[in-house]
C-alpha cells in the first residue's frame, strides 16, 4: 500500500487521554511514584483531569512505554487492550457499538475517528475488496508507540468478539514496530500469523467476519449519533500532519527501495526541492537531519526489539551494505551495532 534528534518546531496532534489516565491511576495504586510514571512525558497529575481530556499523542505513547519499563512487562499494552472498557471512549465508541455489522463498525470508527483523536489515521479503502484495515499515528517516527499499537489492536479485536459473540480471528496482522519476545502470546490471542517490523500496521479480516451482525446495533441511535458526530467534526479546526511527519512517512516508505531522495519526496508532497528545504529550515531542521535521526531511531528499535539480522536492518534503512550501516551507527553511538545487541542479550 505504502500511503502511509533534530531541533524543530513540531506540533503533535491530540488524542483522547482516557486510557492514559486510567493507566496513570492504576500505576499509582500499585505504589509507583508519580515522577517515575510520568518521566520524560511532560505530563503532571493535572494533565488527566476531565473525562474528555485530550493530550499530545507522543506523551500518551511515552506513558505506556514507561509503564512497560516500570513493571518489566513488555506486553502491558497488549494486556490492557484486552480489558479496555470501550464505552469510556464516549461518542466514538457508541457510534461503533450502534453499527449494524463488523464492517460498518470499522468504517464508522475510521470516518469519525477525529471525534476522539487527531493523531490516529485509519485507511479502509481495501476493506471491502481484501478485508484490510491500515492504521497509524500522525506523529514523528521517533515516537515509540509499540505499547499503544498493541493496546489498540488487542482492544479492537476483543471489542469485536464481545459485540458479535464470535471468536473473530484475523487472517493476518502486521505491526510497524519490531518485537523479538513474547510473540507467541500475541499470536495465541489474535489467532493468526503476525509480522513485526512491517511496512504498515495492518489487520486483514476474514470476509465472513466482516458481515457478522453486532448484537449492540441500534439503527435509530446510530443515525442520531452520526449526526452529532458530524456537528462535532464541523466545529473542529481541521489539521494537517506536520511537514516533518509527512517527510518522515515518505522516507520510511522509500528507504528499503533506496529511493528516499529529497527530490522524489518533495515531488510526492507537491513541492520543489528548494521549497521543501526552505520550509524545513524554517522549522529548524533539514532533510538530511530528518533522514539521519529517523535512521538512528529505527536502527536502535530494530536492534533492541527484534532479531532481524544486521544485514537486513542495513537494507531496511536504505544502506548499500552492512559496512555503511555500521559506520553510521558508530557515528551515532560511538559503538558498532553488534555491541548494542550484545548488551540487550546480556540484560535480558
Amino acid at each position: 500500500m505504502g500511503k502511509f534528534g533534530t531541533t524543530m518546531k513540531t506540533e503533535i496532534p491530540g488524542h483522547g487521554a482516557i486510557w492514559a489516565a486510567r493507566l496513570f491511576e492504576d500505576l499509582k495504586a500499585e505504589g509507583f511514584r508519580e515522577n517515575e510514571i510520568l518521566r520524560d512525558t511532560g505530563l503532571n497529575r493535572q494533565s488527566f483531569l476531565g473525562e474528555d481530556r485530550v493530550l499530545a499523542f507522543d506523551k500518551i505513547a511515552r506513558l505506556f512505554e514507561n509503564a512497560a519499563e516500570l513493571k518489566s512487562d513488555d506486553l502491558i499494552g497488549f494486556k490492557r487492550g484486552q480489558c479496555r472498557e470501550a464505552k469510556r471512549a464516549g461518542l466514538l465508541a457508541y457510534v461503533g457499538l450502534s453499527s449494524p455489522t463488523v464492517a460498518d463498525y470499522i468504517k464508522n470508527i475510521a470516518r469519525f475517528r477525529r471525534v476522539f483523536s487527531f493523531a490516529a489515521e485509519i485507511d479502509v479503502t481495501e476493506l471491502d475488496a481484501e478485508g484490510k484495515m491500515y492504521w497509524r499515528y500522525s506523529v514523528p517516527e521517533t515516537v515509540n508507540r509499540r505499547q499503544y499499537n498493541e493496546f489498540g489492536a488487542a482492544a479492537t479485536i476483543k471489542d469485536l468478539r464481545r459485540m458479535t459473540n464470535r471468536d473473530i480471528t484475523p487472517l493476518r496482522l502486521e505491526f510497524r514496530h519490531p518485537r523479538n519476545a513474547n510473540t507467541r502470546d500475541l499470536e495465541r490471542f489474535f489467532g493468526c500469523p503476525i509480522k513485526f517490523a512491517a511496512r504498515n500496521n495492518m489487520v486483514q479480516f476474514k470476509p465472513a467476519h466482516l458481515s457478522l451482525p453486532l448484537h449492540t446495533s441500534d439503527d435509530h441511535l446510530l443515525k442520531v449519533l452520526i449526526r452529532h458526530c458530524e456537528i462535532v467534526l464541523a466545529s473542529h479546526k481541521s489539521t494537517k500532519p506536520n511537514l516533518v511527519t509527512q517527510v518522515e512517512r515518505e522516507i520510511v516508505d522509500r528507504l528499503a527501495s533506496s529511493n528516499a531522495q529529497q527530490d522524489a519526496i518533495a515531488a510526492a508532497l507537491g513541492l520543489s526541492s528548494r521549497t521543501l528545504s526552505r520550509r524545513l529550515a524554517d522549522m529548524g531542521t533539514s532533510f538530511h537531519e530528518i533522514m539521519d535521526e529517523l535512521r538512528k531511531s529505527l536502527a536502535l528499535r530494530y536492534l533492541k526489539d527484534s532479531d532481524i539480522p544486521q544485514s537486513e536492518i542495513a537494507y531496511l534503512l536504505g544502506y548499500a551494505n552492512l559496512s555503511s550501516f555500521s559506520t553510521a551507527f558508530k557515528r551515532w553511538t560511538g559503538e558498532p551495532p553488534s555491541s548494542l545487541r550484545k548488551e540487550v542479550r546480556v540484560s535480558s
